[in-house]
């Protein structure tokens, strides 16, 4: 912009420094983060908080699809108080893609799952069955659906139970009914056929496993090549594809090769299969493997993109007068 931009040291006591720009002039204000009411539980006080922020604007436009699925002082009680609110050419884009994924995809649809809890992704399998046509999973998560089958997962990071707010749930027991209900939708979910191991949690020479099973004193850490190949071929007939979780430890050079093969076949076929890359471990996976930039869209909220894609409303988007 060729500007010079201003600081404001205290977001809550900014009007002097407000009051001094001119026509074009920039003000970065303080972390919203560092104030308590910014997200606190008591709505009154977000408001009270918000109240003060809208006083420095004549409009509001939020390009933080990051946090919005956070009921925060600065994502919903300023454009309640103002009573406008506009997405920016960021948080457009955002919504564009998940919109043409999650509403009106391109057929045959493919899911890409990985993470090292089932429970973690308990409500996007589930929504995302109403939409797929195929489910890759991998990562951790991975072994829990295999033990749910009666394969054997030796050492490897296998979650079987959880604490919720109604107790512990057997997620064995949760993987095999998804298993279920997944044949029962018509969605072919597939898990995989060989992997590569370890003997610890270290980065040393992978060994691959002949079958799905994992050897006493073996631990997975990343899909197998046969496993890889598998996903491969069906991704490259799928037209529409979203990736939430990397297939390993890709942090690990001897262990990155699943999630490295993900990415590069999505790149390879962007010509014909959109895709959609949720932020977080996905996002940065996809960065390092070097093929980010022949991926159709990486999102800039994991949180917010995990939120979506469970079929949730995302607070900092719905309130929103005017997402075009």
């Amino acid at each position: 912009m060729g500007k010079q931009v201003a600081f404001a040291a205290d977001c809550m006591n900014a009007g002097d420094e407000v009051a001094k720009l001119q026509s074009g002039e920039v003000l970065l204000l303080e972390n919203l983060r560092f104030y308590p009411h910014e997200a606190s539980k008591d709505e009154a006080l977000r408001l009270e908080m918000a109240r003060t922020l809208a006083s420095y604007a004549d409009l509001y436009i939020s390009d933080a699809f990051g946090t919005a699925h956070r009921d925060a002082a600065s994502m919903t009680g300023v454009p309640k108080v103002m009573g406008q609110g506009a997405s920016g050419y960021l948080g457009k884009k955002e919504i564009d893609y998940f919109s043409k994924a999650l509403q009106n995809p391109e057929k045959p649809v493919v899911a890409i799952v990985g993470g090292a809890k089932v429970s973690d992704k308990i409500q996007l399998l589930e929504n995302m069955m109403k939409n797929c046509q195929f489910m890759l999973i991998g990562g951790a998560m991975a072994y829990t659906f295999l033990k749910a089958k009666g394969k054997n997962t030796g050492t490897s990071k296998c979650e079987t139970e959880a604490e919720t707010k109604k107790g512990k749930i057997d997620i064995v027991a949760l993987a095999a009914s998804l298993l279920e209900k997944a044949q029962a939708q018509g969605v072919e979910m597939l898990l995989p056929v060989d992997h590569r191991t370890a003997t610890d949690f270290k980065d040393e020479t992978a060994g691959v496993t002949p079958d799905d099973n994992i050897p006493d004193g073996q631990m997975a850490l990343d899909i197998g090549p046969r496993t890889e190949e598998m996903y491969c071929q069906v991704l490259a007939k799928c037209r529409t594809a979203i990736w939430n979780g990397p297939m390993g430890v890709f942090e690990f050079e001897n262990f990155r090769s699943g999630t490295w093969a993900v990415a590069k076949t999505l790149a390879d076929n962007n010509d014909k299969l959109m895709s959609i890359v949720g932020g977080g471990d996905s996002a940065s996976a996809a960065e390092k493997s070097g093929f980010a930039p022949r991926l159709s869209h990486i999102s800039t909220g994991g949180g917010a993109s995990l939120e979506l894609l469970e079929g949730k409303v995302l607070p900092g988007l719905q309130i929103l007068t005017d997402k075009a």
